[in-house]
C-alpha cells in the first residue's frame, strides 16, 4: 500500500466538511473508507482488514483484534469538498470514543452490514446522532455476500428511522416529498424538487439517504461520496475564534497533542490561547502528518503547546462540555503485582485519564484499592495492555461489580459554613430533583453584590469537578439540579479551600435530610427465539425482574423487546442459550439507570454509614471561643450566620442582577446569625456565633503617602465594552491592550501600580510577576482570587502608601476601606484613564 499523493491544503475554493463514520462492529467501515481513499486519489490500492495493512487501523491492538480501537483521521477531496473522515470504533467497549467524535462532526455515514441488518450498537449510534442532532447518510455494505432481500433491509432500516429514502429506487424524489408538507406543495407544483430543497430536508433531520453497495468490491462507495457532498452543507462559522478538543494523545515524548476541531476565527501557529502558546499545528492523515502555519474554522486539526486539555473542553467561545451519553455500567478492581505500590500506579492511570477522560479510575485510600469502570471485556483486555506500555507492569483485574448511582426525590435547601480559626466561608444551595439521566446541572442565582463573582465561580467549580457521593452507599449523585442562593465570605480570612470545604458540607448536609434514592444501571434488548420456547425464555425474564413486549413475525419466530437491570440480566445469554436449545438470538446495550428494585438489600449489603465518612463530612465548623467547632448536620441551621432559605427569600434573586436593595444587604451581611426560621428544631442550650462582623470599619486616611492603584484585571475587561468585545476573539490581546492602556496612564499620574490577573482556573499554575515600566504585572497562583491578593497586598502596604483598589465588587469595599484604601468601580477607572490618556495626546501634540 502507497501513499499517492498529500491532500491540497488551504485550498480558498474548496468547502469543508468534517463526516464522522460510524458503525457496529465487522460492518466493514474501516473497509469502506479504504475505498473512498482510493476513489479520491489518496492511495494506490486499497488495504484490508483481514491482511492486517489498512491505512487507518496502524495500531498493533488494532491490526492484531481486526477491530478499530482509537478515532483517526483521513483527508480527502471530492468534486469542490475537502472531507475530514473521521474513523470511530464500532465495538459497545469503546463507544466512549465513537461518541466524543461526535462534538465536531457536521454529518455522519451510518454503515449497516447486509449480512445482519440493524443491531444494538447501530440503534445507540442513532440515538447518539439524534442527541447531537447531527445529519446522517445509511450506507449498506457487504450487499455482494447478503442474504438479505432490499426490501428486508429497508424495513430493518425503517425500524431506526420511517423517513428513510432510497437513492437507489425510482420513486425516491418521491419519497422525499412525503416526508414533509413543503416538499409536498413544491413537488406538486414543480412535479420535482430543487437540490436545495432536498439538502435542506437532509441538513435539517428530516430525511435520512440510504445507499447500497460493497465497500470490499468498491461498489457504491462512488455514489456514497457523491451523495454527502450534493446533500450536505458545511456549517455556518462566526469571525470569533472558537474550538472543541475532541481527543488527547501523547507524543513520544509524553508530550499532549490536542486533537480539535475550529469552529469559528483562525488559529495560528506560535498564538497565545489559554496563556498558552501554540507550538505547531498538524493536519493528520492516518498515520502521518503535515505542519500548517494556520487553520480556519471548520478544519479538523492537532496542536502541540496546548496542556490541561480533556475532550469536550471548549477553547474560545466554546465553553460548555457536552454530557456524555454513555457509561460503564460496571467496575473492576485493579490487582496489582507483588510489591507494586498502589500510589505509584495511580501515578501512571492519571496520564492514561488524560489521554481518555471516560477511563473512570477511583482510588481507596483506606484499603489501597484501585477501581476502573469499563465499557466490557475487550476494553478490559486493551487497558490491561496500555498499563503494560506506559508502566511495565502486568496488572490482573478482579471480577466486574455493578456501579450504582443516587439521586434524591425531593426539594431540600443544604447549608455549610467552614470557620476554623482564621478561616470563613458560609454556602446555602438549593437541591432539586432532574430529569432521570440528566447528570447533575450547576446554576447560582446569587447577585453579585452580596457574593462576588469570583467566589461564586469558585464554588461552582468545586462542586462541578467533585464525583459527589449519595449518603445512601456512597455511589455518585446523579440527576440532581444544584443552585447556589447564598453565601458568605470574610473581609480577610476566607480563601478558595473555604468555600470549597463549605459547599461540599452544604450538599452533603442537604443530601442527609433529603429523601433518597438508589439508581441501578439498565440493558434494553432484543431477543429473536423461535415460537415454541417463548414461554421458558419470558419465565427466565420475568424471574429477572425484565419488562417485555412480544410480537409475532414471519417464519415462525418471535421478537421480544424489553427492558431490565445489568445485575439481573448479566450472563443471560448463557441460560438463553439453555432456555431456547440455541435457536435464540440476543442482543443488549446499555440504556441509562433507574430506579433499583432491590434497593434496601442492597443498601444493607453495602452498609455505608455517611455519619462516620470523615472524607465527606455533612456537619459544618463554627468558631467558638477562639477555636473550631463541630455542629452536626442536623443542628447547622441553628447556627448559620445568614437567614436560611425558602424559595421565597430566592424568588427576588435574579442570576448575577449585580443590584439588590440596601434591605436585601442589611439581611445579607447584617445581624451575623440572622433569625432562626427552622421550625423543626430548638437548640436554644447552644449559643449561636454573633460577633463577627463584616460591616465596614472606620479608619485613618493616609493621604500624605504615595499612591498606589490596584486593578483587578479581568475584572476591567469584561467591564470595559472595547476590551469586552476584544477578549471575545482574543483575551491574550485584550490583556496586552488593557496593560497597555494603564501604563500610560499610570505613567501620566506617577503613581505606582500593580495589576492583577486572577490565576484561579489554571490548574497547576504557580503565578508570575514582572514588569512594565514602574508597573508590575501579576497572575496569581492556582487556588487565588485576584479579589484575594488584592485584599492582601492592600494589608501589607498599609502606611506605606494610600492604595486605590479598582474593581466592581462591591463586596472587597469593606476589606479596603478596613485598611485605610478606597475602591474605584471599573467604569470610574475606564472615564479616569480616558480622561488622561486624552489630555495626555493633547498635550503631545501641543509640544510638537
Amino acid at each position: 500500500m502507497a501513499l499517492l499523493r498529500r491532500q491540497t491544503i488551504g485550498s480558498e475554493e474548496m468547502r469543508t466538511l468534517t463526516t464522522g463514520i460510524l458503525a457496529h462492529v465487522d460492518a466493514g467501515k474501516t473497509t469502506c473508507i479504504e475505498s473512498m481513499l482510493v476513489d479520491a486519489g489518496i492511495l494506490k490500492k486499497a488495504g484490508r482488514v483481514d491482511h492486517q495493512n489498512v491505512f487507518l487501523d496502524y495500531d498493533e491492538m488494532e491490526r492484531a483484534r481486526g477491530i478499530t480501537i482509537y478515532s483517526k483521521q483521513a483527508g480527502l477531496e471530492w468534486k469542490d469538498t475537502r472531507i475530514n473522515l473521521i474513523d470511530t470504533p464500532g465495538h459497545a467497549d469503546f463507544s466512549a470514543e465513537m461518541e466524543r467524535t461526535l462534538s465536531v462532526l457536521d454529518t455522519a455515514i451510518v454503515l449497516v452490514s447486509a449480512l445482519d441488518g440493524v443491531q444494538s450498537h447501530t440503534r445507540t449510534i442513532w440515538k447518539c446522532l439524534q442527541t447531537y442532532q447531527i445529519p446522517a447518510i445509511l450506507f449498506v455494505n457487504k450487499m455482494d455476500a447478503a442474504h438479505l432481500s432490499k426490501e428486508e433491509l429497508i424495513h430493518s432500516l425503517r425500524t431506526l428511522d420511517d423517513r428513510i429514502v432510497d437513492l437507489d429506487a425510482q420513486d425516491w424524489i418521491e419519497q422525499f416529498a412525503s416526508l414533509d408538507e413543503d416538499l409536498l406543495n413544491e413537488f406538486l407544483e414543480t412535479e420535482t424538487l430543487s437540490q436545495k430543497s432536498m439538502t435542506k430536508a437532509v441538513m435539517e433531520r428530516k430525511a435520512f439517504l440510504v445507499l447500497f453497495g460493497s465497500a470490499l468490491k468498491n461498489e457504491g462507495v462512488r455514489q456514497l461520496l457523491d451523495a454527502l457532498v450534493s446533500f450536505t452543507v458545511p456549517k455556518d462559522y462566526p469571525d470569533q475564534f472558537g474550538a472543541r478538543v475532541f481527543k488527547v494523545t501523547t507524543d513520544e515524548t509524553s508530550m499532549p497533542i490536542v486533537h480539535l476541531k475550529i469552529t469559528g476565527g483562525v488559529l495560528k501557529a506560535k498564538e497565545i490561547i489559554n496563556d498558552q502558546k501554540v507550538d505547531q499545528i498538524r493536519i493528520y492523515q492516518g498515520k502521518g502528518f503535515q505542519s500548517v502555519p494556520e487553520a480556519k474554522a471548520g478544519e479538523v486539526v492537532s496542536v502541540k503547546g496546548l496542556k490541561d486539555l480533556v475532550p469536550g473542553d471548549g477553547l474560545g467561545f466554546e465553553t460548555a462540555k457536552p454530557k456524555a451519553l454513555l457509561s460503564p455500567a460496571l467496575y473492576y478492581e485493579l490487582i496489582l503485582p507483588e510489591g507494586i505500590d498502589p500510589v505509584q500506579m495511580m501515578g501512571w492511570m492519571k496520564v492514561l485519564m488524560m489521554e481518555d477522560p471516560s477511563l473512570q479510575v477511583e482510588f481507596n485510600e483506606q484499603n489501597q484499592a484501585i477501581s476502573i469502570h469499563l465499557m466490557g471485556s475487550i476494553q478490559k483486555e486493551v487497558l490491561k495492555k496500555k498499563i503494560l506500555e506506559k508502566s511495565g507492569f502486568q496488572v490482573e483485574f478482579g471480577p466486574g461489580q455493578i456501579v450504582y448511582k443516587e439521586t434524591i426525590a425531593d426539594e431540600v435547601f443544604g447549608y455549610g459554613h467552614f470557620e476554623p480559626l482564621r478561616h470563613y466561608a458560609e454556602v446555602h444551595l438549593l437541591l432539586e430533583p432532574g430529569e432521570r439521566n440528566s447528570g447533575l446541572t450547576f446554576s447560582s442565582k446569587v447577585p453579585r453584590d452580596i457574593l462576588s463573582l469570583n467566589w461564586q465561580r469558585l464554588i461552582l467549580s468545586a462542586l462541578s469537578d467533585w464525583k459527589i457521593p449519595g449518603v445512601l452507599t456512597r455511589s455518585p449523585l446523579t440527576d440532581v439540579k444544584i443552585t447556589l442562593v447564598n453565601g458568605r465570605a470574610h473581609q480577610k480570612h476566607t480563601s478558595g479551600g473555604d468555600f470549597r470545604q463549605a459547599a461540599h458540607r452544604a450538599v452533603r448536609q442537604g443530601l442527609m435530610k433529603a429523601k433518597s434514592i438508589l439508581l441501578e444501571p439498565y440493558f434494553s434488548f432484543e431477543i429473536h427465539v423461535p415460537s415454541e420456547h417463548l414461554s421458558k425464555v419470558l419465565y427466565q425474564l420475568d424471574v429477572r425482574k425484565a419488562s417485555v413486549e412480544v410480537k409475532e413475525l414471519e417464519s415462525g419466530l418471535v421478537l421480544i423487546t424489553g427492558r431490565g437491570p445489568v445485575r439481573t440480566l448479566l450472563n443471560f445469554q448463557e441460560e438463553l442459550a439453555r432456555a431456547s436449545k440455541g435457536t435464540a438470538s440476543f442482543a443488549s446495550q446499555t440504556s441509562g439507570y433507574d430506579v433499583c428494585q432491590e434497593s434496601e438489600t442492597i443498601i444493607e449489603q453495602i452498609g455505608y454509614d455517611p455519619a462516620s465518612d470523615r472524607r465527606n463530612p455533612a456537619a459544618s465548623v463554627f468558631c467558638s471561643n477562639g477555636s473550631g467547632t463541630i455542629v452536626e448536620w442536623d443542628e447547622v441551621e441553628d447556627h448559620l450566620h445568614i437567614p436560611v432559605d425558602t424559595r421565597q427569600s430566592i424568588k427576588s434573586f435574579s442570576v448575577n442582577s449585580g443590584k439588590v436593595s440596601d434591605e436585601e444587604l442589611r439581611q445579607a451581611f447584617g445581624n451575623a446569625g440572622g433569625a432562626n426560621r427552622n421550625e423543626k428544631k430548638s437548640f436554644s442550650t447552644r449559643k449561636k456565633r454573633t460577633e463577627l462582623s463584616l460591616e465596614p470599619a472606620s479608619v485613618k486616611s493616609f493621604s500624605n503617602l504615595p499612591i498606589c492603584l490596584l486593578v483587578d484585571g479581568y475584572n476591567m475587561i469584561y467591564s470595559w465594552p472595547e476590551l469586552k468585545a476584544l477578549a471575545a476573539k482574543s483575551l491574550h490581546s485584550a490583556r496586552e491592550q488593557l496593560i497597555s492602556m494603564l501604563v500610560n496612564y499610570q505613567g501620566y499620574r506617577g503613581w505606582s501600580m500593580i495589576i492583577v490577573f486572577d490565576g484561579t482556573k489554571q490548574k497547576g499554575s504557580h503565578g508570575s510577576s514582572s514588569r512594565n515600566g514602574s508597573s508590575s504585572i501579576v497572575y496569581t497562583p492556582a487556588g487565588m482570587t485576584a479579589d484575594s491578593y488584592i485584599e492582601k497586598k492592600v494589608h501589607d502596604l498599609r502606611g506605606k502608601f494610600e492604595c486605590i483598589a479598582a474593581t466592581s465588587d462591591a463586596l472587597i469595599q469593606n476589606s479596603v476601606i478596613s485598611h485605610g484604601a478606597r475602591r474605584i468601580s471599573a467604569r470610574e477607572l475606564q472615564g479616569m484613564v480616558r480622561g488622561v490618556n486624552a489630555r495626555a495626546f493633547e498635550d503631545l501634540k501641543s509640544v510638537r
